[in-house]
């Protein structure tokens, strides 16, 4: 038990009080217990709202304002001595002590006094469950035992609260770290999907709209050097566009993104206002919402600066902070990822085009040819056309499919070409011969690559125009024939074993005669392959197409020439017979064609 003196009158300005406390069941019960268990007119439970004042969640006897906003100012009242010692105060008679004058007492009429402690799970003194009567009152030890065992019961409700209010936290970090979880689980598989620079800077932009809450997305991509940066997705986002473009860009820190760009470090703003405060120039008209900007850095390299805002205010946590930075970094290695594929791509198509060289032009003979690109992969590949115009005047053709379509295929394509050209330019040999000869070099040189081809030749005209064209195929899909009179014969000869499988295997020739006006069409396995399909349905198609009655019929692929003749057009049979965006095989097409006299 402690009686001693109350605290003395503090006269110095304080802020302005809380507006209300609102009346709480719980401590109102607590309240009503202590006024009748103690028969006292004035019972209290006090907590603390800040450092200045205490709140009355649970109060009987209160009058006048005070029963309006139940709060009163820690100085003016017993509690204090309490809040700050954490010892009981106990005051039979407030008016023959040196006590407080306060208006507060006088209003309460606080003649004796009585207050416990309400001790937090921490420890710390939160409040105190105090009587009051009007009269000067002796406390029995009963009268203290009771009040200390409802502080203690009130204390447990506080802690009971603070621990609910504990696992409730914990429950939404849990709930809210899941949430991330699944946000950027749902960002890796989105971005992992992307293969360009649009792709990546699109599903990021949109990303960060979708999953956190944003309203607008932008990115700006550095230079080589890391010091310009460009807008390239900036939608709605004031302030971004022309006026940053220059080449200075780099040191001029008025402008945020300028900034994140030197430094690699984010920058987070609450309000628009606080934008406006730290970079002036920032335009005003970019509302009142939250901004971040945050760098796109690899481990070597920063890529440029994604600008995310916000309708309203926003609290950047260490959660959000660090969901952002982990789409941002994911974002990152996209673009870089993007961007070597991007160089992969156009390294592919300077070697790929380098490859398939200009056809001759040879007398009385018309060659077309075409290639498409796989869908997927380095957009280049194995496959192949060629014709050469022979010392002897036969013209040779051949197409040829390595296996892949990547660089490595392209490249083993490249060499197996240039032993056939040099084998064709060298030796008078059948095309089965020179199959024989390529396919023991492909071996015996060490290029090894796995490869299906068909090589023909076009012998010289007869009296009455008509040719020979005599071919070998090493496991070559047939070619076909698309006669002066439109009708179309398919080549089915045998076809020998591919090459790079068994070198010295028997490969035989054929032979059929031309006529002017007749075409020879030879093409690769990605024209009328189809997964899961018979290869003779795509040679149907193929038949069907090149007579004029297959799909994309109207004319395109095949259509009369000024001679009357058919002419056919290889880039309109691919895409009569090949949906652009589905092909995952390159393809090559090559046509050669007897002119009529």
């Amino acid at each position: 038990m402690t009686h001693t003196r109350g605290p003395v009158a503090d006269t110095a300005p304080r802020p302005p009080a809380p507006a209300v406390t609102a009346p709480d069941p719980a401590y109102e019960r607590f309240a009503r217990l202590l006024s009748a268990h103690l028969d006292v007119p004035v019972a209290l439970v006090s907590l603390k709202r800040d450092d200045e004042y205490v709140g009355f969640p649970g109060a009987v006897g209160l009058t006048g304002e005070y029963a309006r906003t139940r709060m009163l100012a820690i100085a003016d009242s017993f509690c204090s001595q309490v809040l700050a010692t954490g010892d009981p105060l106990v005051l039979p008679d407030v008016r023959a002590a040196d006590s407080l004058d306060s208006p507060a007492l006088r209003e309460l009429d606080v003649a004796a006094y009585a207050g416990y402690p309400v001790i937090d799970t921490a420890g710390t003194t939160v409040g105190t469950l105090c009587a009051i009567t009007h009269e000067p009152r002796a406390w029995t030890d009963h009268e203290l035992r009771v009040l200390a065992d409802l502080a203690e019961a009130c204390a447990t409700q506080v802690r009971l609260r603070q621990e609910s209010r504990r696992a409730r936290s914990a429950e939404l970090a849990a709930t809210r770290r899941h949430r991330n979880a699944r946000t950027l689980l749902h960002v890796a598989e989105a971005l992992s999907a992307t293969t360009t620079v649009d792709e990546v800077l699109d599903v990021a932009c949109g990303l960060v709209v979708e999953r956190v809450g944003a309203v607008r997305g932008a990115v700006a991509l550095a230079d080589a050097r890391g010091k310009v940066l460009r807008w390239v997705q900036h939608g709605d986002v004031p302030g971004l566009g022309d006026a940053i473009w220059s080449d200075d860009l780099f040191t001029d820190d008025h402008w945020p993104s300028v900034q994140v760009l030197r430094t690699r470090e984010p920058l987070w703003f609450e309000t628009h206002d606080e934008v406006t405060e730290r970079f002036p120039r920032m335009p005003a008209e970019g509302g009142p919402g939250a901004l971040a900007l945050l760098p796109l850095r690899t481990r070597d390299a920063i890529l440029g600066v994604i600008v995310v805002r916000w309708a309203d205010r926003r609290v950047f946590d260490h959660p959000l902070q660090d969901l952002l930075t982990t789409v941002t970094g994911y974002t990152a290695v996209a673009l870089e990822r993007a961007r070597l594929l991007q160089h992969r791509h156009d390294v592919a198509h300077v070697l790929q085009t380098a490859l398939l060289t200009d056809l001759p032009a040879p007398d009385g003979v018309t060659l077309d040819g075409a290639y498409v690109p796989a869908v997927l992969g380095d957009q280049v590949g194995g496959d192949w056309y060629d014709a050469l115009v022979l010392p002897s005047g036969d013209v040779a053709v051949t197409i040829g499919d390595v296996t892949g379509h990547d660089i490595d295929a392209a490249a083993l394509m490249g060499q197996l070409r240039s032993l056939l050209r040099g084998y064709l330019w060298r030796d008078d040999r059948t095309p089965a011969e020179t199959l024989a000869q390529l396919d023991a070099a492909n071996v015996g040189t060490g290029v090894r690559a796995t490869a299906s081809v068909l090589l023909a030749r076009l012998g010289s005209p007869e009296a009455d125009g008509a040719r020979t064209l005599t071919w070998s195929s090493a496991g070559h899909p047939p070619a076909f024939v698309v006669r002066a009179s439109g009708a179309v014969q398919r080549l089915d000869g045998a076809r020998d074993l591919i090459l790079g499988v068994a070198p010295g295997a028997a490969r035989h020739d054929h032979a059929v005669g031309l006529k002017p006006g007749d075409t020879v069409v030879l093409y690769t396995d990605g024209l009328v392959e189809r997964r899961g399909e018979d290869l003779h349905r795509g040679l149907d198609r193929l038949a069907a197409v090149l007579a004029g009655g297959g799909p994309g019929a109207g004319g395109e692929p095949v259509a009369p020439g000024h001679d009357g003749a058919p002419r056919v057009a290889p880039v309109q049979v691919v895409r009569a017979l090949v949906p652009g965006d589905l092909h995952d095989d390159d393809i090559a097409v090559l046509t050669l064609r007897v002119d009529p006299a």
